[in-house]
C-alpha cells in the first residue's frame, strides 16, 4: 500500500507540475489559423459541430468536442479554448511515466515524466486549441493499457476496444499508437502473455466498432490528400526525408523552438545551437535504448519500428513533429535507459528542456506557425481609414483568425477562405494574386494581411501597385497597405 501511495504521489506531482507550465501564459500567444477554425465551431451545438467536422475537416470530431467542453466551462478567450487540451496534455504524463517505469525503472521513468512536464514540445501541445494534446494523452494511455492487457489484466482487456475507438475519433494518427500497442504483445515471453486468439479478437472487435465511422474517415483522408496535392511540398520524397526527419528528431524536446533544418539556420548561432543540441540529446537517448542489453531485444525491436515506421509517411505526406507524439514512446524508453546507465544524463536532459522554455514563453505567436493575427488586427484597426479594403491572404482559415481578433469597423475579403467549413475545391480554384490585383485595379486602397507560407511576399504580391505601409507583426506574417 505504501508503494502504491508513493506511486500515486509521483503521478499527481508530475501532472500538477506539467499543468502549471501549461497554464503559465496560456493565453499570451495569438491563435493561429487552425485554432481559429476550431474557435469558429464553438458557437454550434454538439450535433452541428460533429456534422460540420465530418463535412469540411480532415479530422475526426472528438478533440473538437473536448475544445467545445473547454469553451462551455471557461469561455471563448484564448485561455478558455486551450484549457481542456492543456489538462489532457498534462495528464498524458501519467501513462507515459507508468509505461516507462514498467519497461525500464522508476528513476529513468521519473526523468522521462519530468521532461514531458516541462519540455517546450509537450507544453506547446497543451497551449494549443487543437488536436495534438488530446492525441498524445489518448495514445500514451492506449499503449499502457495494451501492455497491461497482454499480460492478462482483465480491466485493461475490457478498456482496450473503447479506448481504441475513442483514439481513432481524435485523430487518424492514433493508428500508429494502436500498431505500437499491438506490437508490444510480441515483446512478452510466450508463457507471460494472453492467448494470441484474444489479440486477434481485440483487433477484429476494434475494426467492427469503428466500421460505422470508416466511410466519413475515408472521406476525411481524401480531403487531406487533396490539400496536400495543393501544397508546395518538396518535389521528391528523398528531399523531404533528408530535411524533415532530422527536423522531427531535433524537435522532439524543444518543439517549435528549434527551427526547420536549413542552411540559413546555421548562420544564427543560437538557433543552430538549439537545433544541434536538441538533436544530440534525442539521438543520445535513442542510442542508449538500442544498445541497452538490460532491455529485451523484443522491446528494442518494437521501439525501433515505432520510431522509424512514421518516417515512411514522408514518402507521400509532410507531417510535423506535432503529429508524431508517438515518437515519444521510444524517446521515453531512451530517456529511461540513458538516465539509468549514466547518472548525470537525466538531470542534464531535464535542465536542457527547462531552459528551452524561456525562448518558448517569450514568443507571442505559436512557434510552429509564427503568425500573429492579434497584432495584425491591431495594426490595421489603428491605421485603417473609411473606404479602405482589408484582404486576408491566410489560406482556408485566415479569415476566421482575423474575425476572432479584429475590433474595428468594415468588412474583409478572405481570398480562398470565405467558406472554410465546406470542402474546398482542388481544381479550378481562384488565383488569389489575380483576385488581389483585380481589387487593387479598381482604385481602392487595400490593407493586405498575409500569412506567409511560401510564394511571393511583400510588394511582389502585387508588383504593379505602390506599397504605402509594410510591417511584420511576426516572423511569418506581414501587413501591407497598397495604394496608388
Amino acid at each position: 500500500m505504501t508503494d502504491r501511495r508513493h506511486l500515486t504521489l509521483i503521478c499527481i506531482t508530475l501532472a500538477t507540475v506539467g499543468l502549471a507550465f501549461r497554464l503559465l501564459l496560456i493565453g499570451s500567444k495569438s491563435l493561429w489559423a487552425d485554432e481559429a477554425y476550431a474557435a469558429g465551431l464553438m458557437g454550434s451545438s454538439l450535433p452541428e459541430l460533429v456534422a460540420g467536422i465530418f463535412r469540411g475537416s480532415p479530422h475526426p470530431p472528438l478533440a473538437f468536442i473536448a475544445i467545445h467542453i473547454s469553451t462551455a466551462l471557461f469561455g471563448t478567450s484564448e485561455m478558455g479554448l486551450r484549457l481542456v487540451p492543456a489538462l489532457m496534455s498534462a495528464a498524458a504524463v501519467v501513462p507515459l511515466y507508468l509505461f516507462t517505469r514498467r519497461k525500464v525503472d522508476g528513476r529513468g521513468a521519473f526523468f522521462c515524466g519530468c521532461m514531458w512536464a516541462v519540455s517546450p514540445y509537450a507544453v506547446s501541445l497543451g497551449q494549443e486549441a487543437w488536436l495534438y494534446g488530446p492525441l498524445a494523452f489518448m495514445g500514451f494511455l492506449y499503449v499502457l493499457v495494451a501492455d497491461l492487457t497482454w499480460e492478462g489484466n482483465r480491466r485493461a482487456l475490457y478498456a482496450l476496444v473503447p479506448l481504441g475507438l475513442a483514439g481513432m475519433l481524435v485523430h487518424h494518427m492514433f493508428l500508429l499508437f494502436m500498431a505500437c500497442g499491438f506490437g508490444l504483445y510480441f515483446t512478452r515471453p510466450r508463457n507471460d502473455r494472453i492467448a494470441f486468439r484474444k489479440v486477434v479478437a481485440m483487433g477484429v472487435i476494434t475494426m467492427a466498432v469503428y466500421a460505422p465511422f470508416a466511410i466519413p474517415a475515408a472521406r476525411q483522408i481524401a480531403i487531406r490528400a487533396e490539400r496536400l496535392a495543393r501544397a508546395n511540398l518538396p518535389a521528391t520524397a528523398h528531399l523531404r526525408m533528408a530535411r524533415r526527419v532530422p527536423t522531427v528528431l531535433a524537435r522532439l524536446i524543444p518543439g517549435g523552438v528549434a527551427g526547420e533544418l536549413s542552411p540559413a539556420m546555421f548562420g544564427q548561432p543560437v538557433t543552430g545551437g538549439i537545433f544541434l543540441l536538441s538533436l544530440a540529446g534525442a539521438c543520445a537517448a535513442l542510442t542508449s535504448l538500442f544498445t541497452d542489453r538490460r532491455i529485451g531485444k523484443g522491446l528494442r525491436l518494437c521501439a525501433a519500428m515505432t520510431l522509424f515506421a512514421p518516417f515512411l509517411m514522408f514518402v507521400n505526406e509532410d507531417p510535423t513533429v506535432r503529429h508524431l507524439s508517438i515518437l515519444w514512446i521510444p524517446l521515453a524508453l531512451g530517456i529511461g535507459s540513458i538516465s539509468r546507465r549514466f547518472v548525470w544524463s537525466g538531470p542534464i536532459l531535464l535542465v536542457l528542456s527547462a531552459l528551452l522554455l524561456l525562448p518558448y514563453y517569450r514568443t507571442e505567436d505559436y512557434p510552429y506557425h509564427r503568425s500573429d493575427y492579434r497584432e495584425a488586427a491591431r495594426i490595421v484597426a489603428e491605421g485603417r481609414d473609411p473606404g479602405q479594403e482589408v484582404i486576408i491572404l491566410g489560406g482556408q482559415n485566415g479569415g476566421l483568425a482575423w474575425d476572432y481578433y479584429y475590433q474595428g469597423s468594415g468588412d474583409r475579403i478572405a481570398i480562398g477562405g470565405e467558406n472554410p467549413y465546406e470542402v474546398q475545391s482542388v481544381r479550378g480554384g481562384m488565383d488569389r494574386l489575380a483576385v488581389l490585383d483585380s481589387i487593387l485595379d479598381s482604385g481602392v486602397e487595400a490593407w493586405v494581411v498575409h500569412d506567409i507560407w511560401g510564394g511571393p511576399a511583400g510588394r511582389d504580391l502585387s508588383p504593379g501597385h505602390r506599397v504605402l505601409f509594410h510591417e511584420f507583426p511576426s516572423a511569418h506574417m506581414e501587413v501591407l497597405l497598397f495604394g496608388d
